[in-house]
């Protein structure tokens, strides 16, 4: 498993939370763009609402440390990234701070609009892999 940049969390995320944030895999998510931005408040009540049994429960702490700027509180959003290669050894990961999302974000526009460095064919440790996050 390779080990996460600072502000990388990797999640397991069960069917349920994924159909309830809109994040099942080529429906909320696909390959092109496997990240979506989530409401703050929304997981934090999915917390409070299943408790311990909620995916984003043992990340409680983190995501209520989260920060934007000037951005209002319930006007926080957190970036989910489909970790469909399992880089992380999770099916997600989320970001805990605007950096780290800023570059994930940079990171698959990059490979987008540059195409696959190296001669494509996959491979490669997944794209979140770098030290500039």
């Amino acid at each position: 498993m390779a080990e996460p940049p600072p502000g990388i969390v990797p999640a397991f995320l069960s069917g349920t939370t994924m159909e309830v944030f809109g994040l099942r895999p080529e429906e909320g998510v696909t390959e092109e763009t496997p990240f979506k931005r989530v409401g703050v408040k929304k997981i934090l009540d999915d917390i409070q609402f299943k408790g311990v049994i909620s995916d984003f429960q043992p990340f409680k702490k983190q995501i209520e440390s989260y920060k934007n700027g000037d951005v209002p509180a319930e006007e926080l959003e957190l970036l989910v990234v489909l970790d469909s290669d399992m880089v992380y050894d999770q099916n997600f990961y989320f970001c805990v701070t605007e950096e780290a999302a800023q570059g994930v974000i940079e990171q698959f526009e990059s490979a987008k609009g540059g195409g696959e460095a190296g001669g494509g064919g996959g491979g490669g440790g997944g794209p979140c892999q770098t030290s500039a996050l």
